[in-house]
């Protein structure tokens, strides 16, 4: 092995080895238990402030497991829409949040992340663009159609999980509906627990399992969490590729201008960096300016 990645695998080693005492959860809505149409989800929607709680309460939900698993110390990054939707006074006490409007996180749904977490979760996670899971779409889905990550599509678990392995932290634990269980055995080939709060019945329609039976499921996954998902994969920095494909070909033409943006077909660019930290957050900007001409 070259010593980077030597070094890299042996500090998954040495995580897989230690307790894990600080961890960071990316939480979104879509996946979040009781959550079943994008009108849930939208805050001009009229039903938006009770699917926010229900955002708020799983969230808490599995803050109080980690703490009880033995976590002393857990972030939590809103990751839906303008990532204003957790309200810091009802966050667990415990908890520490990164509060900012998305506009201004850089790294959107993974601000505050580093190598210093020994796991990640990610919390109401959906399946990608144009599959049948329950409000499936990625990133943003009025204008993105696919993402690519070095050749393969990816939803938003891949192309989030990758950045973590970059920095030597295993997902440890995900949760959303049944369909995004199956999704991720493509882009996530790695161990880790997950909590099903759902399962689709149409993308717009599910079953949403008891509330008893969700705190269950998630006293189950933590605490197999440690035994199970311990190590994350050997992600030396290297150069990456991500293409991005919209739905509308005004969004590539623009975006194309952009230095470091390559347009590839009449509706699809290209990103190439020296590493995938690069290349993520230019994705993220890359898609918050084509949104010039989202109308």
């Amino acid at each position: 092995k070259k010593p980077e990645e030597m070094q890299r695998s042996m500090t998954h080693m040495n995580k897989q080895e230690a307790a894990m005492k600080k961890l960071y959860i990316s939480a979104d809505i879509e996946g979040i238990w009781g959550n079943g149409a994008f009108a849930h989800t939208a805050k001009n929607g009229t039903e938006y402030e009770e699917y926010r709680t229900n955002m708020i309460s799983e969230v808490n939900l599995l803050i109080d497991k980690l703490f009880t698993a033995g976590a002393e110390e857990v972030v939590v990054n809103d990751g839906h829409g303008n990532m204003d939707n957790l309200s810091a006074s009802r966050l667990d006490p415990r908890a520490c949040m990164v509060v900012s409007n998305g506009a201004y996180k850089e790294y959107g749904m993974m601000e505050g992340l580093d190598d210093t977490f020994d796991g990640v979760c990610f919390v109401g996670y959906h399946c990608r663009s144009n599959t049948r899971g329950v409000m499936a779409h990625t990133i943003w889905g009025t204008l993105v159609r696919s993402i690519h990550v070095d050749g393969e599509e990816m939803g938003e678990s891949g192309i989030n999980a990758r950045l973590a392995w970059e920095y030597g932290v295993p997902i440890v634990l995900i949760s959303g509906d049944d369909l995004l269980k199956e999704q991720l055995k493509e882009e996530l080939p790695m161990p880790f627990a997950y909590v099903e709060t759902k399962r689709a019945i149409s993308s717009q329609c599910a079953l949403s399992c008891s509330w008893q039976m969700l705190e269950e499921r998630y006293e189950r996954a933590v605490s197999s969490m440690e035994a199970h998902c311990g190590q994350a994969p050997v992600y030396a920095k290297k150069p990456h590729c991500v293409d991005i494909t919209f739905h509308h070909e005004r969004n590539a033409d623009f975006v194309s201008r952009m230095d470091g943006v390559t347009r590839i077909s009449d509706c699809t660019v290209r990103i190439q960096k020296d590493s995938y930290d690069e290349v993520y957050r230019y994705l993220r900007f890359v898609i918050k300016i084509s949104n010039a001409f989202a109308a």
